[in-house]
């Protein structure tokens, strides 16, 4: 009986302390990468005469390796989908949300309208706009299209959840905008494609988002120099890398005065 308390009288300490430790322990890094369209959705579509070059196979490249470059800075990655599949927009952020990332990043590849299709060309990243009158009447319709199948049948429900759900992005807005910055530097830095620029648009697939959210576009397909750098692994990767490192510095700095000033010097479109 001795010898018994005497372990127990032994293991309580080493208890105590992997339970403090675990207290402590940082909270892992989580990114959630949605690599756009899917299934059916093909997006954007490029024909050069012998095969057609959908949006959705080469988002889903890109954030491959951008997920592997992640990775090996130690953040926790998780795809929206990892294959060829149908995924509705609310689902993407609904995963984000479940898994309490810190970034939600949308990879697209950019489209235009004909009579600009053959000078379209570079990088663009967007961040959630619902600062005008028209953009939250939009907000406001889509909005009550999601609340509805969460049988918030009330007016006053429905305003309520609005409320909270303005909240949390307004509570994300800056943070987006230094994230998309960051990232947007990242890409434009090495000049391999034209810099478009920080921009905002109310983009589904960012409404339901509940950390700082941003969707890149990673170039035009119609365009020489972007299907350059997204169909080669080298052009990738090198994408990649600068991805990955634009996220590091954009987690690094989070709640610092270079942080202010980085946020003070990004310009939105």
């Amino acid at each position: 009986m001795r010898r018994s308390l005497g372990l127990i009288a032994t293991a309580a300490p080493l208890f105590v302390s992997i339970a403090a430790h675990a207290a402590i322990a940082p909270h892992p890094f989580k990114v959630v990468i949605d690599p756009g369209h899917g299934g059916a959705d093909h997006g954007a579509i490029y024909r050069n005469g012998t095969y057609p070059i959908s949006e959705k196979n080469v988002t889903l490249m890109i954030a491959r390796q951008v997920a592997t470059s992640l990775r090996a800075q130690g953040v926790d990655v998780t795809l929206t989908r990892r294959d060829d599949r149908d995924l509705a927009l609310g689902k993407r952020t609904e995963l984000a949300n479940r898994m309490n990332a810190d970034v939600f990043l949308s990879i697209h590849m950019n489209s235009a309208p004909g009579h600009e299709l053959l000078k379209a060309e570079g990088v663009e990243t967007y961040i959630l706009n619902n600062a005008t009158d028209a953009s939250s009447r939009r907000l406001a319709h889509l909005e009550n299209t999601v609340i509805s199948h969460d049988g918030l049948d009330t007016p006053q429900a429905e305003d309520v959840a609005l409320i909270l759900r303005d909240m949390r992005l307004d509570a994300n807005v800056s943070e987006s905008k230094r994230l998309a910055c960051a990232v947007q530097n990242g890409l434009a830095g090495s000049r391999a494609q034209k810099n478009r620029g920080v921009k905002q648009a109310l983009f589904h697939v960012l409404l339901g988002a509940d950390m700082p959210s941003i969707l890149v576009e990673a170039g035009f397909l119609s365009s020489p120099r972007d299907r350059a750098a997204v169909l080669t692994s080298e052009g990738r990767q090198a994408m990649a890398d600068r991805i990955s490192r634009a996220i590091e510095s954009y987690r690094a700095l989070k709640g610092t005065r270079a942080a202010s000033m980085a946020l003070s010097r990004c310009r939105v479109r």
